[in-house]
């Protein structure tokens, strides 16, 4: 399996699980508001907050599950999208309620629940990507029409037939038109990754999609190298343009070897064996 249908697949997996948890949290949450309120509550407000927090956890954790990030890291983005999802999801769902009052139709306030729900995917999953190589709004634009198609999908499904499989159904076909709206086009634009060479990150694959990388045990960084000795918690920054990448060091003292070469500043080419610490990577085309 190529590098780039690898990573495709396993982040359109991840999106679409956020549909199956949304629709579960919903569920859970129907039924304790429910039982406490007696039912004096609006489920479409639930629901909006439901698949909010869903797919704000998958959309927090979908590019850190591929770039070596750690456990207590991703539980803590894990919580925090699953928070902010589920706010961001039941604002949506609320301002959608809220156009009813300009006699607009069920199904258009429906949809522009979803829209607006795409949309905060897209900004959970990176925010304005001002590293971008093309276009900062990407994520949250392609979150939108995500969450159009989605709410298309969605709103014809009521249409046809309204039986309970069919919100579930909906909430998967929203999930997958996120993924196809959000993840083909970050993976097929990149031209370079990084495969590590030796220890117990040999063989993954870090994708080079944005202008800069930053590369080091640190949690905060693109890409984390984790059980290798000499490698600062910020220590290599990856520049990448459309056919040229230059590697630099960011250590003080902390060495960067390319082709077993030391360098602070050095333009890469695929091949070329790249040594952070006793990390060594290989700059290769996808």
């Amino acid at each position: 399996m190529s590098i780039k249908l690898k990573l495709t697949t396993i982040r359109g997996l991840i999106l679409l699980t956020g549909g199956l948890i949304g629709w579960g949290l919903v569920q859970l949450l129907d039924g304790f508001l429910r039982i406490t309120l007696d039912g004096r509550h609006d489920p479409y407000l639930s629901m909006g907050f439901g698949l909010g927090a869903g797919f704000g956890l998958v959309a927090k954790l979908m590019l850190p599950l591929t770039t070596g990030h750690r456990a207590p890291f991703l539980i803590k983005q894990g919580l925090a999208g699953l928070l902010l999802g589920g706010v961001l999801g039941l604002l949506a769902f609320a301002l959608s309620q809220a156009l009813l009052g300009f006699d607009l139709p069920v199904a258009t306030s429906r949809i522009a629940s979803f829209v607006l729900l795409g949309t905060s995917v897209g900004v959970l999953i990176r925010g304005l990507d001002w590293n971008s190589s093309k276009l900062p709004l990407s994520y949250p634009l392609l979150g939108t029409f995500g969450g159009l198609l989605g709410g298309v999908v969605f709103e014809s499904l009521l249409l046809i037939q309204a039986d309970e499989s069919i919100p579930v159904i909906g909430t998967l076909a929203v999930g997958f038109a996120l993924f196809i709206c959000l993840v083909p086009w970050h993976v097929t634009r990149a031209r370079s990754a990084l495969r590590v060479l030796n220890g117990v990150q040999s063989g993954e694959v870090f994708l080079l999609d944005q202008k800069s990388a930053v590369l080091g045990y640190g949690e905060t960084n693109d890409f984390v190298l984790r059980d290798h000795r000499e490698v600062s918690i910020r220590h290599a920054q990856f520049l990448n343009v459309p056919d040229k990448c230059e590697v630099r060091n960011l250590s003080e003292g902390g060495p960067i070897q390319v082709n077993f070469r030391p360098v602070q500043n050095q333009p890469v080419k695929a091949g070329d064996i790249i040594s952070v610490g006793s990390a060594q990577l290989q700059l290769i085309r996808t």
